[in-house]
């Protein structure tokens, strides 16, 4: 365990302020990995400059006819809705244009919703294929490297990932600093970098685990 980290964290939650709510205050832990770590990883696919990620593989770009346009990757079979209009057997990358918002709704939630808007004249749906396309090798190493190591870093706009990992010092135990010590340590000793302790305000004052916490559980052997 590295123990500069250890103590950084601990001294950090023994400073965060005392509250009722378990998670309103919070100490992350951003990890920087070095500059060749996953070099072998595929280079990210997008549809265009001009589109924004809205989840991950699903796009959204907005026209100057006052239309929208979604991209997509990975609409399969086994994600249709009970009355979808169409049959396929392999996975396909969508480009939809649309002046309803309604059809893009569920993108940063379940972008395979998408298929909803199969059979509406008002839809304009261009389909090809996923296999063999960039999309698809950049989304399987990904989906490889978190099935061995159970999280996936964020790139950076200067080619680095990054990894945030938090606890709650008013939370219960398994959501405290201990466990953080251990992921983020783990973490350092398999992939290197450095790491930055610090403490934030909690994005609100429910009970909602936030996602960095829930992160680093999953991450701690403890």
């Amino acid at each position: 365990m590295n123990r500069s980290l250890t103590r950084n964290i601990l001294r950090s939650a023994h400073q965060a302020p005392s509250s009722t709510s378990p998670f309103a205050h919070l100490v992350e832990v951003e990890h920087t990995f070095p500059a060749g770590a996953f070099a072998d990883a595929p280079a990210p696919w997008t549809p265009g400059d001009d589109f924004t990620e809205v989840t991950g593989g699903a796009w959204l770009r907005e026209n100057a006819d006052g239309t929208q346009t979604a991209v997509v990757t990975g609409v399969g079979p086994k994600e249709l809705p009970a009355a979808d209009g169409g049959k396929w057997t392999e996975e396909e990358i969508w480009t939809v244009t649309s002046a309803d918002p309604s059809v893009f709704a569920w993108l940063d939630d379940k972008a395979h919703r998408i298929t909803w808007a199969l059979g509406r004249e008002d839809v304009e749906i261009t389909r090809e294929p996923y296999a063999g396309h960039p999309a698809e090798a950049y989304g399987d190493y990904w989906h490889e490297f978190q099935l061995r190591h159970s999280f996936t870093p964020a790139p950076r706009a200067d080619g680095r990932y990054t990894l945030t990992l938090a606890c709650a010092p008013n939370s219960s135990w398994w959501n405290g600093p201990w466990p953080l010590t251990d992921a983020s340590s783990r973490v350092m000793d398999t992939f290197g970098g450095h790491a930055r302790v610090r403490t934030v305000t909690g994005p609100d004052a429910r009970t909602t685990i936030p996602a960095p916490v829930t992160l680093m559980r999953r991450l701690t052997r403890i």
